[in-house]
């Protein structure tokens, strides 16, 4: 980012993403899908100022999306998700550019994105264009939500390098002054932190902005207050501000779908929630091969239908470790839901892998992550629903379970 109105205007992410953020304004990224999951992410990214987010759909909005997909409104209707959800987005911010698409996501279209995130997908549209993103080096992401679960899953290439891996505050410097020449020196505020051959970005300079943009430099360090740069005599002259951060690149390696999907890499807050991970893993891959085999997923609370489910969870050759039976019949009977909490917590986290795959900033995932509430149904009250109460009823908005509805207790609506 350059520009002291964008610093000012992105100050705070600037103090986390750093350097990278620069990246930001000249990224384009696509999400198809404008449901729940994908209203969340596009939101995120525009209100982080992504440069160009296209929103792509192919169905028009109905009145069940009106409960999880909170860019519709009554008006909306009827026409498609996509142009409808982009008049909402580009009144957030309009300093990005919120397009739309609703055709054939071709290879020559996925070529002109760094990003691409699929939300709404069948697998196997999946597995084409997560095939073609990791032979183009274009960082893949899925975000599936499904009644009270969700999979997120990240492909960035064999060779993704992360400008800027620790988690921590990095090694930085209020900047003083930066001459105009070659070598170019910095003055500024405590040295004694950088060695010779550190690489180092610059943000928040005013005057010579040209830094702000630049790749990691090198640096040599000449005393307790001076460092040594690139060549800077064709910049502008340094006016004030500036903040010179120490990055130490990494390289992580990502395998793509097809692969993923046999040998899951799957990361856990504590090892004990692996075996409910990979019954995900399991059944997230069993609720394809049902929706491909019936048209539709299944209906809730069905249990001849979670029983089916589950019998093509234990037919899958990838599945590693024992099943949890129970995990993937909870999971089948309310898999046709979509709920605006399990919603924002995946739409949250996939935008924060983009903003990783855009900035080059902090670890990405590696490469499966699976979350999930179904403790939800052992509630009193769920445990006892049925196939008959939770069927559809005109002209309620669908929700995981109507009934279960009764047990909510909103808090923060306002009078």
């Amino acid at each position: 980012m350059a520009g002291s109105e964008e610093e000012a205007r992105y100050s705070r992410q600037l103090y986390v993403l750093g350097g990278g953020a620069r990246r930001l304004p000249g990224a384009a990224v696509l999400v198809s899908g404008l449901r729940g999951t994908g209203a969340q992410v596009a939101t995120a990214l525009v209100l982080a100022g992504t440069g160009r987010v296209v929103l792509h759909d192919c169905d028009a909005a109905c009145t069940a999306d009106r409960a999880h997909q909170f860019l519709l409104g009554e008006s909306d209707l009827g026409q498609n998700r996509a142009e409808a959800s982009q008049r909402a987005l580009a009144e957030l911010n309009p300093h990005v550019v919120v397009e739309t698409h609703s055709g054939e996501l071709s290879e020559a279209f996925l070529a002109s994105f760094q990003v691409v995130v699929l939300t709404e997908s069948p697998l196997e549209e999946q597995l084409r264009i997560g095939n073609f993103c990791h032979a183009q080096g274009i960082c893949f992401i899925v975000a599936d939500t499904k009644g009270l679960a969700g999979q997120l899953f990240c492909d960035f290439g064999e060779h993704f390098v992360i400008d800027d891996p620790a988690e921590e505050d990095p090694v930085s410097a209020a900047v003083q002054h930066i001459s105009q020449g070659s070598p170019g020196v910095v003055t500024c505020m405590g040295t004694e932190d950088f060695q010779d051959g550190d690489l180092v970005t610059f943000s928040g300079v005013q005057g010579m902005t040209e830094l702000n943009s630049q790749e990691p430099v090198p640096v040599r360090v000449l005393d307790t207050s001076r460092l040594e740069i690139s060549d800077t005599s064709s910049f502008s002259p340094y006016r004030c501000g500036g903040l010179v951060s120490r990055v130490r690149p990494e390289e992580c390696s990502h395998k793509p779908l097809c692969q993923a999907l046999e040998e899951p890499k799957i990361e856990v807050a504590n090892p004990e929630d692996k075996p409910r991970s990979r019954s995900l893993h399991a059944a997230f891959q069993a609720l394809h091969a049902f929706r491909r085999e019936r048209g539709r997923l299944p209906r809730p609370r069905a249990p001849a239908e979670a029983e089916r489910v589950l019998e093509l969870a234990r037919s899958l050759g990838a599945q590693q470790g024992p099943l949890d039976e129970n995990i993937v019949r909870a999971f089948a009977s309310v898999s046709a839901g979509d709920l605006c909490p399990v919603a924002a917590v995946l739409g949250a986290l996939a935008a924060q892998e983009v903003l990783k795959a855009i900035t080059r900033k902090f670890q990405p995932l590696n490469q499966w992550l699976y979350f999930d509430a179904l403790e939800c149904l052992a509630l009193p009250g769920a445990a006892e629903l049925t196939e008959t109460d939770c069927a559809p009823v005109r002209p309620r908005p669908e929700c995981c379970c109507w009934p279960y509805q009764s047990l909510l207790f909103p808090v923060g609506l306002g009078p």
